[in-house]
């Protein structure tokens, strides 16, 4: 059931509105914005990106405290890009968001070089089998070292 969220009379559910309205700030393009950017993301993972968080906040504090969750991490299915405009329609900061609907169409459909560049997984995300055997092989390095160190030393 929607509740009224501003005391200029804005309609809607909590976890679908932008944060400014919590903060006193006014709609925007970029507040709408956000609410696709939650719907879309809501379609991709089965979750909400920043659960309760975004409509606790009450200051500007509140919503640096907010970070974006991958959805590749909740749904690796989900293209790179799509993820880093998703990331960008989710900001917490309407200035860092899109200007315009249209941009967060395009590159939801869109793949973009440096969009994608910005955003790029950390290898245990990207290939965790890869970053596991790698570890263990530095670990194993250390060991042996440690043990010839202290063959040397006894």
């Amino acid at each position: 059931m929607p509740r009224r969220i501003g005391a200029d009379g804005v309609l809607g559910s909590q976890q679908y509105a932008a944060p400014e309205y919590f903060t006193g700030g006014q709609g925007t393009v970029r507040s709408d914005i956000y609410a696709l950017g939650v719907i879309t993301y809501q379609m991709l993972t089965g979750r909400l990106p920043y659960g309760p968080g975004a409509a606790r906040a009450r200051s500007r504090r509140d919503l640096n405290r907010l970070t974006y969750p991958s959805a590749i991490a909740f749904n690796e299915d989900v293209p790179l890009w799509v993820d880093a405009a998703l990331r960008k329609a989710l900001h917490p900061n309407p200035s860092q968001r899109y200007a315009e609907v249209a941009e967060f169409v395009y590159d939801l459909r869109h793949p973009r070089g440096n969009l994608v560049a910005d955003h790029e997984l950390p290898l245990i995300e990207r290939d965790p089998n890869r970053f596991w055997k790698g570890l263990s092989a530095l670990l194993g390095m250390v060991v042996v070292g440690l043990l010839v160190y202290i063959g040397r030393v006894l």
